[in-house]
């Protein structure tokens, strides 16, 4: 009888804890599994990033080399993690039309490298550093760290609905805080190398600020014709 009554009535699916979640969430301990492995001084750098102002330029010549398979495999860990907390969000409140998370993933990925392009290009327009190659580095610290700081919150939105409202809004509470300080610690190396602040200031409204508020703004208020075609 209870198979007849099963059959009559089918579990709803909760897309949040799919298959193809779970198979995320086991790549990207794998690849923090490697990183303990085989380079476990990681987690000093990026507990550096996260209380420390300055990192200092020894420990960014010899801890931060973009070339570094276990720094490439943090970065790739927490694209995944960032675009899988996204999606979980987007997908919850049903707010805007959910992308697939194939689609999030290489933004997430593409903003990172578009902040390190606009990074370099002051720089050589510029034609000296001023500290933007620290602010860099210790911003993609800070984009592994927030990988780091979501991943239970993944895992408790995908497995725990009872918690699922409530970790989405500790995520996203994180995320707010990581940006804050983020932008803080970016006036913090600018000012310490000499930068008048109204180019800190420039710079941070205009590449760092302007961009989240526009996210922001097409989240609470979506296009409807472009979303629903």
């Amino acid at each position: 009888m209870l198979a007849f009554a099963e059959l009559d009535h089918p579990r709803a699916v909760d897309p949040l804890n799919a298959e193809w979640v779970t198979v995320v969430l086991l790549a990207v301990f794998v690849l923090l599994a490697m990183t303990n492995l085989s380079s476990p001084r990681k987690w000093r750098l990026l507990a550096q990033a996260m209380f420390r102002m300055r990192l200092g330029r020894q420990a960014l010549r010899e801890e931060v080399d973009l070339q570094d398979r276990t720094l490439i495999g943090l970065l790739l860990a927490a694209a995944g993690v960032i675009a899988l907390f996204t999606w979980q969000a987007t997908t919850h409140t049903s707010a805007i039309q959910v992308p697939a998370y194939l689609v999030l993933l290489p933004v997430v990925a593409g903003v990172v490298f578009a902040q390190g392009l606009v990074l370099r290009m002051v720089s050589g327009l510029l034609q000296m550093d001023h500290g933007l190659d620290e602010f860099l580095y210790t911003g993609l610290l800070l984009f592994i760290l927030l990988g780091v700081v979501l991943l239970p919150l993944t895992v408790i939105v995908a497995y725990h609905v009872e918690w699922r409202s409530g970790a989405l809004v500790i995520g996203a509470v994180a995320v707010g805080l990581l940006l804050l300080y983020r932008w803080v610690r970016g006036a913090w190396i600018g000012v310490g190398e000499g930068v008048p602040l109204r180019y800190i200031f420039l710079y941070l409204c205009t590449a760092e600020i302007l961009p989240v508020l526009l996210v922001l703004k097409a989240y609470r208020h979506p296009i409807t014709p472009l979303l629903n075609p």
